[in-house]
């Protein structure tokens, strides 16, 4: 009786488990663009030069994993504004840093290494986009 009894809930579990994976919503909004009422900012053209030269290779569809996972700058549409913001400041941090693009990729491919001037360029932007906390 036992048996029979916890083979039945375990069935059921199994049951609730399959209904609410196939039933999931997605959790980004059907336009990509907005965000909770919230209306994302394109990354601008003059950055996104910058971008394709020095990032997107590894920041992007196709690129690396694990730096797609700090940033994929396919997806920057699909961000909040608020993430769209921290991210564009972690991405002036690094280059006005030197720490992207990373040491390898800066001896296979010199002429991708933004330029001082480069950087400010993505600083500017990135302060540009920062998100006013109310």
């Amino acid at each position: 009786m036992k048996k029979a009894i916890t083979i039945t809930f375990a069935f059921v579990g199994i049951v609730f488990l399959a209904s609410m994976i196939m039933n999931h919503s997605p959790a980004q909004p059907s336009l990509p663009s907005r965000n909770n009422g919230k209306v994302s900012k394109p990354i601008s053209s003059n950055v996104m030069k910058i971008a394709e030269r020095s990032c997107v290779k590894c920041h992007a569809e196709g690129g690396n994993g694990m730096a797609m996972m700090h940033l994929n700058i396919s997806n920057w549409d699909k961000f909040s504004p608020e993430k769209q913001a921290g991210k564009a400041k972690d991405m002036c941090k690094m280059v006005s840093k030197g720490k992207m693009p990373p040491k390898g990729f800066r001896e296979k491919n010199p002429d991708a290494i933004p330029t001082k001037d480069k950087a400010q360029i993505i600083c500017d932007w990135a302060t540009s986009i920062q998100v006013v906390k109310k």
